[in-house]
């Protein structure tokens, strides 16, 4: 595998944490009805309950890799995206360009991605986050609207469907009581963000809504983005069996792209745009609206039937140096399963078995930038799948657990075009079934140490864009990347106070898709090989002075050390196998320390290393390895019914020049220098205040 620096990872394994950083119980859980408590073992670790795979599990006894996301860890930093509670997460690695331009890699899968998230599912709620081609935007989310989120790594096709590099679920906020709350936060950049929430709970209604409003200038030029979110999320219980769930997410956004740099510029004027977006001012304008009903009946005798109703509609501009872009698409789907408890002396049994429907529109057009009335392209595209899945999880004296399942997917394009001047180019693509097996273990071996394991199969299918040939046909020789994932590791708690997991594994991907390059803004898709994703994971949390009581002091941290790697790709006539994937590295680690020195004020420090990262597949340069300082100090207090909270902070301490991301393979046309690199912030500061209401 040719790991190195092996002595970080015996350093880190004395002095990290887990993503799980906080404890919390298991009604926290959202929209998740079961049958009763899974039963607890000693210490508080063991009430953190992941529910990713529909049957509730103790976060120690989970046979797969899954990571949790708390809300004080979304709330880390200034918090006006994800993104920085997912760089947290050992084996992820978020790329952000913009507050609206982002790449989310999982073990080193989607990393070649030229501009979005790809081979990695996404839910909130009920609501797949996903489009039919299988990318994720996740610039829209808001923070406070997440009650957690749990991290599925590696394929999890087996109640998910394709997914090759992992699942997000995000889990909606639940309630606990009434509650109306106001926060304005003021960042660098002219950055200003305003979130107002409001809740209430009945006997038989639980009712949420968010409002929130982000304007900045950013530090580049052409940067400037400007997002309004609406969200409304309703549980209604007609009794204690029948449960009735609502969402709905409302999105319009502005965002100015000042694009990536060549190196020169990138090393010497960061603040800049590339001239031709700036020339255009180009920009990606959006609205986007999101809805999904859920219904949860429990008829008796240990059964469960879920199901879930699901659209969206998006409608895009974005013009462009070569072209004026208009995009529109809408979704419907349907999302149901059964499942069944059966209790013994020896065994828990629980049984899940499920379909999800998915049927997509997507049209898109481009339009000169010189006469906007002459069209260049009009196509429209109708994508759809079927995931059949079942699943089966075991729980023999809550010493062993064992989970199995499987998953059918059936997926198709159909390709009209609409624009006939050089050609009718329509086509259909269905690609043949894909059946995708998961098997997880994990035996506790006493009641501080647990070993796991876990063999899962997963796929993503083409864009449609890698579907088509050079003229636009569609090319029907294409194959969906597949790939297995083999992983093995140990849980470890001592006397709550010490909690580790460490993990070794290893993702054969096959049929590698090569996003091929054949113009400024056109790529063909070809299946050129394979890729070898060996890493190894660590990550632990030692409470040096009890966090419930004060002073408190806790030291975490996590590690990955990998090497993502071609282990058989010829694209052309060139030979890149052996070489590091683009847009991934060897070594990521984070170390963080929690001090609150009294009740109601708390500060955090936490340092992120990223390792050297080639920008292309022919490794031809690398960019430099950074490590970016962040600080920050909050004060919380209630007096009475009313909730006060002041927080400060400064990110990147040291002012750190650094690539925050890589327009992976960028080309060079007309004897210009490729433009691989997106500036990372420069030092920044953010302060923010919350004032609420709470009913006591």
């Amino acid at each position: 595998m040719g790991l190195k620096n092996s002595g970080l990872i015996i350093f880190l394994i004395v002095s990290a944490v887990t993503s799980a950083n906080t404890h919390f119980s298991l009604s926290d859980t959202t929209q998740q009805v079961t049958f009763q408590d899974t039963t607890s073992l000693s210490g508080e670790i063991d009430a953190v309950t992941v529910t990713a795979f529909r049957a509730p599990y103790n976060l120690r006894n989970t046979p797969a890799p899954v990571n949790l996301i708390v809300p004080e860890l979304l709330q880390t930093g200034s918090a006006l995206t994800p993104v920085e509670a997912l760089n947290q997460v050992p084996g992820v690695l978020m790329h952000h360009g913009t507050l609206s331009t982002n790449r989310l890699t999982i073990r080193g899968i989607g990393s070649r991605t030229p501009y979005a998230t790809n081979k990695i599912k996404a839910y909130f709620g009920e609501i797949p986050l996903t489009s039919g081609d299988g990318e994720t935007a996740l610039e829209d989310l808001e923070n406070s609207a997440i009650q957690r989120v749990e991290i599925i790594k590696g394929p999890s096709s087996s109640l998910y469907g394709a997914g090759l590099g992992g699942t997000l679920l995000f889990q909606p906020k639940s309630l606990k009581n009434n509650f109306v709350q106001h926060q304005t936060t003021i960042a660098s950049f002219d950055t200003y963000k305003n979130t107002l929430e409001a809740g209430t709970t009945t006997n038989n209604l639980d009712l949420y809504a968010l409002g929130s409003i982000l304007n900045s200038q950013g530090f580049r030029e052409n940067n400037s983005t400007n997002r309004g979110n609406f969200l409304l999320h309703s549980n209604y219980s007609f009794s204690e069996k029948i449960t009735l769930g609502a969402l709905l997410k409302f999105t319009k956004m502005k965002g100015y792209i000042p694009s990536s740099l060549d190196s020169p510029t990138f090393q010497e004027h960061p603040e800049k745009a590339a001239a031709n977006w700036k020339g255009i001012e180009g920009y990606e304008a959006y609205t986007k609206g999101q809805m999904g009903l859920s219904l949860n009946v429990l008829p008796g005798n240990r059964n469960k039937i879920s199901l879930a109703g699901f659209g969206s509609f998006r409608e895009a501009d974005e013009p462009r140096p070569f072209n004026l872009l208009k995009e529109n698409s809408d979704y419907l789907g349907l999302r149901g399963y059964y499942q069944k408890i059966w209790n013994t002396d020896v065994v828990k049994t629980t049984f899940t078995s499920g379909i999800e429907l998915f049927r997509e529109k997507y049209n898109w057009s481009t339009w000169s930038n010189d006469n906007p009335e002459n069209a260049l392209s009009n196509n429209s595209e109708k994508r759809a799948y079927e995931n059949l899945f079942a699943q089966l999880e075991l729980n023999f004296s809550d010493s062993f657990f064992l989970s199995a399942g499987t998953n059918a997917n059936l997926t198709r394009f159909d390709y009209t075009d609409n624009f006939p001047d050089d050609g009718d180019q329509s086509g259909e693509r269905s690609y043949k079934p894909v059946i995708s097996p998961r098997i997880g273990a994990n035996y506790k071996v006493s009641g501080t140490f647990s070993v796991f394991g876990n063999a899962s199969h997963g796929f993503s299918t083409p864009s449609f864009e890698e579907t088509l040939l050079p003229e636009g046909q569609i090319n029907p020789d294409i194959k969906p990347e597949s790939g297995w994932n083999l992983e093995a590791g140990i849980r470890a708690n001592w006397n709550n106070r010490l909690q580790a997991t460490v993990s070794y594994y290893r993702i054969y991907i096959k049929n590698l898709l090569v996003a091929r390059r054949t113009g400024e803004d056109a790529y063909v898709g070809v299946n050129a090989g394979k890729s070898l994703h060996p890493g190894l994971e660590a990550a632990l949390r030692w409470e040096l002075l009890n966090p419930a009581t004060y002073p408190s002091l806790v030291l975490s941290g996590n590690a990955t050390i990998a090497n993502y790697h071609f282990q058989d790709f010829v694209d052309g006539d060139n030979d890149y196998s052996g070489n590091l994937l683009p847009g991934t590295t060897r070594n990521t680690w984070l170390l963080a320390v929690n001090f609150s020195p009294v009740e109601n004020i708390q500060m955090k420090a936490w340092h992120r290393f990223t390792g050297k990262m080639p920008v292309d597949d022919a490794n031809s340069d690398f960019t430099e390895s950074y490590g970016l300082t962040n600080f920050e100090a909050a004060f919380n207090k209630n007096f009475g019914s009313i909730k006060l909270e002041l927080k400060a902070g400064v990110q990147n301490i040291f002012d750190v020049h650094h690539a925050a991301m890589l327009a992976v393979n960028a080309p060079s046309f007309g004897g210009s220098l490729p433009r691989y690199y997106y500036p990372g912030n420069p030092r920044n500061y953010f302060v923010s205040v919350l004032l609420g209401w709470r009913k006591r």
